[in-house]
């Protein structure tokens, strides 16, 4: 299995590639927790179980590309097996020259600067690799650790959405 890209402290898979094991669908889906899932979206609020783990990614793969970021030298790479839930997921939908992403941190490693770590490197790597020029990102209000890394990696707040309170931020590269 080939690293996708890294940080200081993370390695970078594409989800895709993790589930050629399908057994890897039940550790990446670990990372829904309570606290770790509240701020995203209904579809994603409930964790599957583990029967059904990998047909749940797998639905959400036909929307959406997936990161999983695991801590530097975790996956096994003669076994190509997780051992544990990933650090943190990065995901994108690319319209044209548009990103737009979500991001979530395992709970077990929040207040540690993971999320801005995660997500400058995803920009980086959307920026050198697909090429896009403009970034979205929808986050509560309420999730000030979230807004406090897209504050960092210099994303600006655009406004509050009609129907619902989630602010929306962007970059432009």
């Amino acid at each position: 299995m080939k690293t996708l890209f890294t940080t200081p402290r993370l390695d970078f898979f594409c989800c895709n590639e993790l589930l050629l094991k399908p057994s890897n669908a039940n550790f990446i889906t670990r990372i829904l927790t309570t606290n770790t899932a509240t701020f995203l979206p209904d579809d994603w609020q409930t964790k599957p179980d583990s029967n059904e783990a990998l047909h749940w990614l797998k639905e959400r793969l036909i929307q959406s590309d997936i990161f999983v970021a695991l801590p530097r030298n975790e996956l096994s790479k003669t076994l190509q097996a997780l051992r544990s839930p990933p650090l943190g997921l990065f995901i994108m939908h690319i319209e044209q020259d548009t990103a737009h992403i979500g991001y979530l941190i395992h709970e077990q490693f929040w207040h540690q600067g993971y999320g801005t770590e995660l997500l400058a490197g995803s920009i980086e790597y959307l920026r050198d690799n697909i090429l896009v020029k403009t970034i979205y990102a929808g986050v509560d209000p309420n999730n000030v650790g979230s807004i406090r890394a897209l504050e960092k990696c210099s994303f600006t707040q655009e406004g509050l959405r009609n129907k619902d309170t989630n602010a929306f931020y962007k970059l432009q590269l």
